[in-house]
């Protein structure tokens, strides 16, 4: 997995996904309490709630995140130029992770070249879930996992 080459985030040659905004609830309230609380300048807070209102739970995210400036004056600026995507589940997530970096259709084809069986080969999730938290900031908030390039 390569921090240049970011998940799509809809699966390639698919339907897009029939999904609105991940959610704004009681955590990603709480995400942007505790950070305006934090922020003595109007003008900082001024910047996040700006950002809550563009981006909604996947602002309040960035926010916990441990290298996020709150008062930097291009906040909005850094989310966006971080941020990936929400997934409502990791597996998903985790899907497009491999289908943007060709494995799962190289695992096809040479399944369907030798005759391997679906049930003989299986993905170590372990393995994979830790080079993507290696990869990637992931935030699960509310639900939802958002997903930010480091």
């Amino acid at each position: 997995m390569n921090p240049e080459t970011p998940p799509p985030s809809e699966p390639e040659g698919g339907p897009p996904r029939d999904r609105g905004p991940a959610p704004f609830g009681p955590e990603a309230a709480a995400s942007a309490e505790r950070s305006l609380a934090a922020l003595p300048d109007p003008d900082d807070a001024l910047r996040v709630l700006r950002g809550i209102e563009e981006a909604g739970a996947s602002f309040a995210a960035y926010l916990l995140l441990p290298d996020t400036d709150l008062a930097a004056p291009d906040i909005l600026d850094n989310f966006y130029d971080s941020y990936a995507d929400a997934w409502e589940t990791f597996a998903e997530f985790r899907h497009n992770v491999l289908e943007g970096l060709g494995w799962l259709e190289a695992v096809e084809k040479v399944t369907n070249e030798q005759g391997i069986p679906d049930d003989h080969l299986t993905w170590n999730h372990a393995v994979i879930d830790q080079r993507i938290h290696d990869t990637y900031d992931v935030v699960h908030l509310d639900g939802w996992w958002h997903v930010f390039n480091k």
